[in-house]
Formats: C-alpha cells, sequence, structure tokens
C-alpha cells in the first residue's frame, strides 16, 4: 500500500481564530505556513503559538505557490521539513474577515496562486459557500471547513459544500478534519450552518436578558445549568465582538423573524472592546496569563465599558416577579433551552442537517455536556424540554421571538 501523501498547508489570517488554528495544526505534528497582510500580526501570532508548541519558525516561500503576503513557515521540532521530487498540492485555509466581499476578492485572487490545482477551504461560520465561490473562475476547489473555538478543544469541525464543490475536495477536507483528531460534520450550505445559526439566537437572547436586568452571574449560572461550559457573555469576548455581530448579522439578516438584534453588541464593537484579544470585552483578562483557549478573567463582574453600555440599553420587557435567585437561574436555562430546541427543529426542517448531526455539533463543537448526560448518544437539543415546557415558555414570553415554535413553511 503506497504511503499516504498529504497537502503542505497554507493559513491566511493571523488574529485570534488564526493562530488558534495553527496551534491545533503544530499540536497535530502537522506544519503549517502562515500568512498575513499584517506583518505586525503575522509576527506576534507566530511568537504566541512557538510559546505553545515545540516548534520552530523560519522564513520561507512556499514551494509551488506564490503567496503576496508576509508570510512564515511554523513546523513541528520534531518534522521533516523535506520535500519529494514533485510540487507538493496545497490545502489552503481562510480565516481573515467574515465579510463576503473580502472573502470573495480574496479568493478570486489566491485560487490562482498554486502551480497544482488547490484544495481552497474557508473558516467562515456563517457566509454563504455558493456566494463566496461566485467570483471565481473554479469554483468546484472551494469547500467551508469551519473550525470551533477555542480550536484546540473542540473536536469536530463543520464541512460545508456548495452545490459546485467536487466532491473529491469534499472528501479531502474530512480527511483534513480526522488528520486533526476531529470529528467532520457535513452540513448544508446555508446561513450560519449549525453551530452559528443555533449559537446567534442564544447569544443574542443572553444580551437582551442582560439588558433586562438579569445579573451576568445568572446568565452564566444558567447556561452551565443548561450544559454549556462557559457564560455565553465569555464565549462572546473569546469569539470576539466584531466576529460575534458580522456571524450574528448575517444569521438575522436571513431569519429576521426569529430575534431582536440586541444593540449590545455593536455598541461593544465601537467601543473598541475586543473580548479576549485585547484583554477587555464584558470582562477583563489577563493578556500575558491568557490564551484564547484558556482565558485568564480578571476582576468579579463585567466591566465599565460593558455596564454602561447595558445601562443605556436598558429595557423593562422581563418580568421576573418574585423569582428568587435558584428559579430565576432555572427559568433562563430554560429560556436557552427552548432557543436551541426550535433553531434546531429550524435546522433539520430546512435540511442543513439532520437530528444527530446537531447533537454531534453540540456536544464536540460546543463541548455541550448535558447532550452526553442522556442515555441516547444521539440527542440533540430538541430532547430537552417537554413539549408542555415549550408551549408555557412560549406563552409566558410572547416578546422573546427565539422561544416561539417556527412555522414549518418558514423561518
Amino acid at each position: 500500500m503506497s504511503e499516504v501523501v498529504w497537502p503542505q498547508v497554507l493559513l491566511v489570517g493571523a488574529g485570534v481564530v488564526g493562530r488558534s488554528i495553527a496551534l491545533d495544526h503544530l499540536l497535530a505534528g502537522i506544519p503549517v505556513w502562515m500568512a498575513d497582510r499584517d506583518a505586525d500580526m503575522l509576527s506576534r501570532s507566530c511568537d504566541w503559538v512557538l510559546q505553545r508548541s515545540e516548534s520552530t519558525a523560519e522564513s520561507a516561500p512556499p514551494w509551488g505557490a506564490k503567496v503576496d503576503l508576509p508570510i512564515v513557515l511554523i513546523r513541528p521540532n520534531d518534522h521533516d521539513p523535506s520535500f519529494g521530487p514533485e510540487v507538493p498540492r496545497w490545502l489552503l485555509i481562510e480565516s481573515i474577515a467574515e465579510r463576503l466581499d473580502v472573502k470573495q476578492a480574496f479568493f478570486a485572487d489566491a485560487e490562482g496562486w498554486f502551480e497544482r490545482s488547490p484544495i481552497l477551504t474557508t473558516n467562515t461560520s456563517t457566509l454563504s459557500i455558493e456566494k463566496i465561490a461566485s467570483t471565481m473562475q473554479h469554483p468546484e476547489r472551494l469547500c467551508g471547513l469551519h473550525f470551533f473555538m477555542p480550536v484546540v478543544d473542540r473536536h469536530a469541525a463543520e464541512i460545508i459544500s456548495s452545490p459546485a464543490t467536487d466532491p473529491e475536495v469534499v472528501a479531502a477536507c474530512c480527511r483534513h478534519a480526522e488528520r486533526l483528531a476531529k470529528r467532520p460534520l457535513l452540513v448544508r450550505d446555508g446561513p450560519g450552518f449549525v453551530v452559528n445559526r443555533m449559537l446567534s439566537s442564544y447569544l443574542n437572547l443572553a444580551m437582551w436578558l442582560l439588558c433586562g436586568g438579569v445579573d451576568e452571574d445568572v446568565i452564566g449560572r444558567a447556561a452551565i445549568g443548561y450544559g454549556m461550559p462557559i457564560s455565553p457573555l465569555e464565549l462572546i469576548d473569546l469569539i470576539g465582538p466584531r466576529t460575534a455581530f458580522d456571524g450574528g448579522r448575517t444569521v438575522w439578516q436571513a431569519f429576521p423573524t426569529r430575534m431582536d438584534p440586541s444593540p449590545l453588541l455593536p455598541a461593544l464593537v465601537k467601543r473598541k472592546l475586543t473580548g479576549v484579544q485585547g484583554g477587555r470585552g464584558f470582562y477583563t483578562y489577563s493578556l500575558q496569563a491568557s490564551d484564547s483557549s484558556h482565558p485568564h478573567r480578571e476582576g468579579q463582574g463585567i466591566t465599565a465599558e460593558a455596564s454602561e453600555l447595558v445601562e443605556r440599553y436598558r429595557h423593562h420587557d422581563f418580568n421576573v416577579g418574585m423569582l428568587n435567585a435558584d428559579e430565576l437561574i432555572a427559568l433562563v436555562a430554560e429560556l436557552f433551552a427552548a432557543t436551541m430546541h426550535w433553531e434546531a427543529a429550524a435546522i433539520v426542517r430546512d435540511g442543513i442537517a439532520d437530528s444527530e448531526t446537531i447533537g454531534l455539533a453540540m456536544r464536540e463543537g460546543l463541548a455541550w455536556r448535558r447532550g452526553r448526560d442522556l442515555s441516547s448518544q444521539t440527542a440533540s437539543p430538541e430532547s430537552v424540554l417537554s413539549p408542555e415546557t415549550l408551549q408555557r415558555i412560549a406563552a409566558d414570553y410572547p416578546l422573546i421571538r427565539s422561544v416561539q415554535p417556527i412555522p414549518r413553511s418558514c423561518s
């Protein structure tokens, strides 16, 4: 049996997510060329990666590819850097700004970089693969390869094909995910795919509740009670408010009846609260002690800047009556569960993924623990609440769009 010849990996985009993808490859023993138009960003991310892996970096142009960007080769110390006699095939992973026009322009250019037919992938979390590929000469070469944050701790990746994507490219992406010890989740093209379509309503609800007077600690404890590993406010900081805003906007524009977008997220962006990357978002983080996998929070409660914005957008549409702290936590957990239930049901109805895939995405992509506690390993968010509970929540909270039943024919 002939030895498998793996493609060489070129990662473009050295931001918080890009550097995390690079680190994940290095920890799996896979060298990666990392490029970014911002040379300072590339240098900082290279240092960040080297501090967290036994690797070395060098300036080395990629063989068989012409990349007109600052670029560095990072490889594990025990990796043999030699190439075979043939020009290698490349697998490109794009992790740049979550904007359709930016990605379209990038791939229209990048598909011409390579001597051999490349495997082109985008780490978009929400944008249509078909639309990104619409400006390409060879749209069949593009596939979605979406990593979840924190990348090194998540054991799945969404693989998204457009109608034009070559099945061999899809298969290559699945093999690459498995090489990284990640389960490939095959999902259809659609706004937000599975995980970010569900997260958008969930994160939006958390911010709506915060502006409605629910304490951030209650929100965090309710999320953990539902089965999530961290507070949704911490997750926004980890993703980055700008990325969360761009992704959430794509989902909201596609499904405007499912949520009323919170003004809090764009306000964080305008205030330049960048979350973990810059040390301040909803919370404060130590830049020295933190990394994007396990950020170190400092202090108690949300930052003064975030508190000011919450007060600016305070509303009185969430009346909890005489509930005590434990009852309020239980109620908020039910609201989160109802939101996830109806979004999962819509994803199944729209043919994006089945319930089993959604359950896997929740457990492996979001580290949702409740799915592991249920007797069936195919359990999904649809199995958490009873029909009676869902009906009660919808009736009690008509102003919360995300907990309302979804019509069968439209989102």
